[in-house]
């Protein structure tokens, strides 16, 4: 094996990979589990379909700002190359690629993980008791498997990919209609829009707290930038792919959310420790609970292989730039993979799996993943009056309001999370801030093998 940059990727990934990499990347299997936590803060149907609306809206224009960045940076490591050119001379981009390594997407990795499990222990405790010795084996197994789709080629990886996210879209589309034409719909199941009793404040804030969860379940919508340097026609593939998949994902979060209240009376929705499971069984009876965990264990396998094929592109980028262990830079001579980023991704992934961290770390870090988002976003706007003349094959509509718009919201969003979740949101400051001394290791090292 040989180090190489991005010229030894291969560039195996065409638009409808980009766009099921978005997709199957994003919906993983929060979105059958989450809603009845959304509805038990907001209080009322309205509010719940409104915070997945707001949620989609903001996400939607980050995307669209990603798409610029994408289009004028297609480079491996997206959120990092981006934040690297907007914010030259600082350790922001290293601290990114931190976080992301050391915390946010190994924990976000083994949460799908465990999720597609709990989905196959459904049906494997039809037949045997289904222990915790076999659910961690179960756990590694999965990890492994994707893990080894993905150093085999981009472009075997990106295939799979495809298949995983057509059959989970099909599996949500065919609940939706089956509540809708099947289901019996109370009179206004969508009424009433704000919650009684309740103070404008209260509200606002309930919403606010609601949305913690569901952007977690848009989380995903950037994994495409991850992997620029794979994808073919970069300047014109990555910025539809990101525009056709939020399109995809807003639309399919909306319209199953109005599913669930459809066919639930809202009492029982927020007290549902399984909704969509719960749905199915009004609609189909007993065989809804094996729909649903078919459907929930392919939505989460989908993901896993995406996080897979993503995320080790970061660290991957900064072992390039000589920022980071120098042998995750590592190509594989033949597959063209970083096979060395991929296998030590997946084994901080397993580790946190078993030991079952992964929901506190996710928590801890939260609100400095999110931080970073917002700095990626107004990055755009740093580099149009620093760089005007950088060629941008797309560039974001309504500029400067989609952007300011993204991080305004996401600036209330981090408020109301800090304030909630003040704790938590220290630790995982403190996780981000324990990168700063191997930041200054590691670019007086790169700068002095230069000199």
């Amino acid at each position: 094996m040989a180090s190489h940059g991005d010229g030894a990727l291969k560039r195996g990934l065409g638009p409808l990979e980009a766009i099921t990499l978005v997709v199957g990347g994003t919906i993983g299997a929060s979105i059958f589990l989450v809603p009845s936590a959304v509805a038990r803060e907001v209080g009322s149907p309205g509010l719940a379909l409104s915070a997945w609306l707001l949620t989609g809206f903001m996400a939607l224009c980050g995307a669209l700002s990603f798409a610029e960045l994408a289009g004028a940076i297609p480079e491996t490591g997206g959120t990092y190359q981006f934040l690297k050119r907007a914010y030259p001379g600082t350790p922001i981009a290293f601290l990114f690629g931190w976080m992301m390594f050391f915390a946010y997407a190994a924990s976000a990795t083994a949460v799908t993980t465990s999720l597609a499990v709990e989905s196959a222990g459904h049906f494997i405790s039809k037949y045997t008791s289904f222990t915790p010795l076999m659910s961690r084996s179960l756990t590694v197994l999965i990890i492994v498997t994707f893990t080894t789709v993905n150093c085999i080629g981009v472009r075997e990886s990106g295939k799979t990919q495809n298949i995983l996210t057509l059959l989970k879209v099909g599996g949500i589309i065919a609940i939706i209609g089956a509540c809708f034409l099947l289901g019996d719909g109370r009179p206004s199941p969508y009424s009433p829009l704000l919650p009684a009793g309740r103070s404008l404040g209260e509200t606002t804030g309930s919403l606010g707290t609601a949305m913690i969860l569901t952007v977690f379940s848009y989380s995903g919508w950037y994994f495409i930038t991850h992997v620029a340097g794979e994808v073919r026609e970069p300047q014109k593939n990555l910025p539809r792919a990101i525009f056709a998949g939020m399109g995809i994902l807003i639309a399919l979060y909306v319209a199953v959310n109005a599913a669930y209240i459809y066919v639930l009376p809202f009492e029982t929705l927020k007290n549902s420790p399984r909704v969509a499971a719960d749905a199915m069984n009004a609609v189909f009876g007993p065989i809804g609970a094996d729909i649903i965990s078919a459907v929930a264990f392919l939505s989460a396998i989908g993901a896993v292989n995406a996080q897979l094929l993503n995320y080790p592109r970061i660290p991957f980028s900064l072992a390039s730039d000589g920022v980071f262990f120098k042998k995750l830079a590592m190509v594989h001579p033949t597959r063209r993979t970083p096979v060395n980023a991929i296998a030590v991704f997946a084994l901080i992934a397993c580790t946190f799996a078993i030991s079952g961290t992964y929901q506190d770390n996710l928590t801890y870090v939260g609100f400095v993943g999110q931080l970073f988002m917002a700095l990626t976003v107004f990055g755009l706007i740093v580099l149009r009056r620093r760089e005007p003349n950088l060629a941008r094959p797309f560039r974001v509509p309504l500029y400067p309001l989609t952007p300011l718009m993204y991080v305004g919201i996401l600036t209330w969003y981090l408020g109301n999370l800090l304030v909630n979740r003040f704790a938590y949101s220290m630790v995982g400051i403190g996780i981000v801030l324990a990168g700063l001394p191997f930041y200054v290791y590691w670019t007086r090292r790169a700068a002095s093998a230069t000199t």
